[in-house]
């Protein structure tokens, strides 16, 4: 069967990589996986970076962990599927018997073998890294594969086994460390029968594969790199421009390309309960992958198509869409913030509802933040390009990513809602910090960090804005799209 995308099914995880590899990117698979979420635990100063060298060492450390993941999960039958900042997700290729009440050896292999590489990798001491834990569940899951603005290609999970150890994690992330179940150096199991989460230490778990320790000490001697391609594919250079993996001018963990901007993450309610609702339904589950195609281009459509902001484009992380509005300057970022940085997640809702009349999702949360620009740093935004394979990762660096994360962990935001970090309210315009209110944390605590409103009352905002013609920033005019000078290799 295939839709007028050109979807094609893959049989199983295997098949859909090959597939990939052999440049079928629209390709999708329901297939039973274990999913493994790693979080590297970094100090501050690194997972918020705010000069342009901390971002360096973020990412470089980042391309080294990403690479262990891959070379481990490829001995375990499965790939690396996300590099989101310091998160990791890998998939793992699971039999049939979901239902056994033993926790699965595969998984709990791979993730033994990667706690015994990362202890090569970043050693008692590492000025970077502090640890890292990860979470693991399994179940039927929709793959689909689709390619963003900048030719880059997402790997999206649909289901809850997928949905679940993401959710857990960030979960006992919001919490203190004294009251996490999920300690440092600590792995969480989902039981597959009963749903209960235990949680054991990682240096407890039998080491099967024996060459983990020398992975890690191979890839902690390499620099990590671009690994450069022949050929130049084709960029749609209307969003931010940003040079194809394998080019001389790609962004690279050693060399990213720097902005001043914000992020803004937005979250797709709805549409993994649809899928979940579907696992028995093949053909049903065809049609979810050509709708969940149609939202991964219009969303791509966004961003390419936007009139007053030039954004770049970062991997989906399953339902999650992330881009940062980008700026040549200090000045054009701080005063474009006043307005833009509200009305761009009532722009993004707006588009995609229009772009989707007949999908049925329920609707987007939004977690907005750019943070103070550092002294005299040359900007706040940091893109990088991690090769693997043939896949290249963007991530991205900087305080915009790490609060806009942590907006969702925090405040776990509602449809519909719209989270700032404080910071960045502050530099609103009078009219829309007047719609934010205070935020409640997950622990039941008002938020020190941030500030809480609505995508209705900001549009109303938006709206009146318009009628009353109280001060609107503009940075670029009305109708013209002229995209923003990236400065590659910035020291």
């Amino acid at each position: 069967m295939q839709d007028r995308y050109g979807y094609q099914r893959a049989s199983d995880l295997k098949s859909f990589v090959e597939a990939h590899q052999a440049g079928l990117t629209s390709t999708y698979t329901p297939t039973p996986l274990d999913h493994i979420y790693i979080k590297l635990d970094f100090a501050l100063e690194y997972e918020n970076a705010r000069t342009a060298e901390d971002a360096k060492r973020f990412l470089r450390s980042i391309a080294r962990a990403a690479e262990a993941a891959q070379l481990l999960a490829q001995q375990c039958g499965g790939a690396l599927f996300e590099v989101q900042g310091s998160t990791l997700h890998v998939a793992l290729q699971r039999g049939n018997g979901l239902n056994d009440s033993s926790v699965n050896d595969n998984a709990l292999t791979f993730v033994a073998a990667l706690h015994q590489a990362f202890k090569s990798l970043f050693p008692e001491g590492h000025t970077r890294v502090d640890g890292w834990r990860m979470t693991v569940d399994s179940g039927k899951t929709l793959v689909v594969s689709g390619r963003g603005v900048h030719d880059d290609d997402s790997w999206v999970s649909l289901g809850k086994a997928a949905n679940r150890p993401a959710k857990e994690l960030y979960r006992q992330l919001s919490k203190p460390e004294a009251d996490r179940r999920l300690q440092r150096f600590h792995v969480g199991v989902r039981h597959p029968v009963t749903g209960a989460w235990s949680y054991s230490s990682l240096d407890t778990l039998p080491v099967r594969l024996e060459d983990a320790r020398s992975t890690g000490e191979a890839i902690r001697k390499s620099e990590p790199q671009i690994d450069f391609r022949a050929g130049m594919r084709r960029v749609m250079a209307d969003a931010a421009p940003i040079a194809p993996g394998g080019s001389p001018l790609a962004p690279s963990p050693d060399k990213p390309y720097v902005y001043f901007g914000w992020v803004l993450r937005a979250d797709l309610d709805g549409f993994t309960r649809r899928v979940q609702d579907c696992l028995d339904d093949d053909d049903r589950l065809q049609e979810l992958a050509d709708e969940f195609a149609e939202i991964m281009e219009a969303a791509a459509d966004f961003v390419r198509d936007h009139e007053t902001v030039t954004m770049a484009q970062l991997p989906w992380a399953g339902d999650n869409f992330t881009v940062a509005a980008v700026y040549r300057s200090k000045d054009e970022y701080e005063k474009a913030s006043a307005t833009k940085l509200a009305e761009l997640p009532v722009d993004f809702d707006k588009e995609m509802g229009l772009s989707m009349p007949r999908s049925t999702f329920n609707g987007w949360a939004h977690g907005v933040a750019g943070g103070d620009v550092h002294g005299n740093a040359g900007g706040n935004v940091y893109l990088g390009g991690i090769q693997i394979g043939q896949r290249r990762f963007l991530v991205g660096a900087g305080e915009g990513f790490g609060r806009s994360t942590q907006a969702f962990g925090d405040i776990n935001p509602e449809t519909g809602e719209v989270v700032v970090f404080m910071p960045d309210h502050d530099r609103l315009a009078d009219d829309y910090k007047a719609d934010f209110g205070p935020a409640t944390n997950q622990r039941g605590q008002t938020s020190t960090l941030f500030r809480l409103s609505s995508t209705k009352e900001l549009a109303r905002t938006y709206a009146r804005s318009r009628v009353d013609g109280f001060p609107t920033v503009v940075t670029v005019a009305a109708g013209v799209q002229r995209p923003v000078d990236n400065r590659p290799y910035f020291k």
